[in-house]
């Protein structure tokens, strides 16, 4: 058995797969794929390769510059990358809802209630969004840079905050206890519905290599369905990458976290989490939304992206 095994790794094809941020149960079913040995189940030899907390890289900017040859990617971001010459392709489209949502001191009823507040925003990364924000409702939103922190609401130094349902909402809620409902909007129940994480490669990777996609993508979901039923378990797993890279978090943090990202996984329209592709009717008004701000101005085709 032992001789089988170490064949099986000799002739295992090597990839590198890069998730969009530091470890941390946003991933949890890749760490699960890799630990249960779904991933060499199919003759992979794969490498999780995260990004460090200062990088001034993107996943995709590391995987034109062939670092990386799978990385996740947030959908708005890489029709904006499509549209500016970076050929990448949409293999497995994980998220089914939009979790990104504001958080305000004060209640808040409408997207429209926030012109002219101070409002959080990421220094790097959703511009794109921010912009679509601002253009389609028509206000002007006086935007602060922030980090990957919650001290600039916490200390008041913002009106509101941007966040996603299954990361900075949490924090919010850990270090201020539970925020009222009806301090939140989740920009989902306004219309703007984008769908979020997605596995990504290059079209000529994706040429080259499909069968080698198709197993990893077969694998990867493998690894979320095992999370889904095994929560805990995918949990213990997470911890071990969040204890290797000296991520500052707590364990009541990622259980939660998992909770969210798992619920935003599920397909409103069937009730369960079968990976639909983005459709086509929800492509093009992004499309159209992104072309209104600037921020395409190379038209893409549907069959460019989604495969």
């Amino acid at each position: 058995m032992a001789a089988l095994s170490l064949a099986s790794s000799l002739f295992a094809q090597k990839i590198v797969f890069t998730p969009q941020w530091t470890p941390q149960a946003q991933f949890s079913g890749y760490y699960v794929a890799y630990e249960k040995g779904f991933y060499s189940d199919e003759g992979l030899d794969v490498e999780i390769r995260h990004l460090s907390s200062n990088s001034t890289e993107t996943t995709t900017s590391e995987m034109m510059k062939g670092n990386a040859d799978i990385v996740g990617v947030q959908l708005l971001s890489a029709m904006t990358a499509r549209s500016d010459g970076d050929k990448i392709v949409n293999v497995l489209q994980l998220t089914q809802k939009s979790g990104l949502c504001c958080v305000s001191h004060k209640p808040i009823s409408s997207p429209e209630e926030l012109d002219s507040l101070k409002v959080g925003r990421w220094r790097a990364g959703f511009a794109d969004f921010c912009d679509v924000l601002e253009t389609h409702i028509g206000i002007k939103i006086n935007w602060i840079p922030i980090l990957n922190t919650v001290n600039l609401y916490v200390y008041n130094a913002v009106d509101a905050t941007l966040a996603f349902s299954f990361s900075e909402l949490i924090a919010l809620e850990l270090a201020t206890g539970k925020i009222p409902d009806d301090h939140i909007i989740r920009f989902s129940n306004f219309g703007y519905e984008a769908p979020e994480d997605g596995l990504y490669v290059t079209e000529d990777y994706y040429n080259k290599n499909k069968e080698l996609v198709d197993k990893f993508v077969r694998a990867s979901k493998r690894g979320w369905d095992y999370t889904r039923d095994n929560r805990k378990e995918a949990l213990d797993i997470t911890w071990k990458y969040i204890r290797e890279h000296n991520i500052s978090t707590n364990r009541e943090h990622q259980k939660r976290m998992l909770d969210e990202y798992l619920d935003l996984q599920v397909n409103p329209e069937t009730g369960v989490a079968d990976y639909a592709a983005v459709k086509p009717e929800v492509f093009v008004k992004m499309v159209e939304a992104l072309r209104n701000t600037g921020h395409i101005v190379n038209n893409i085709e549907y069959e460019d992206l989604i495969k």
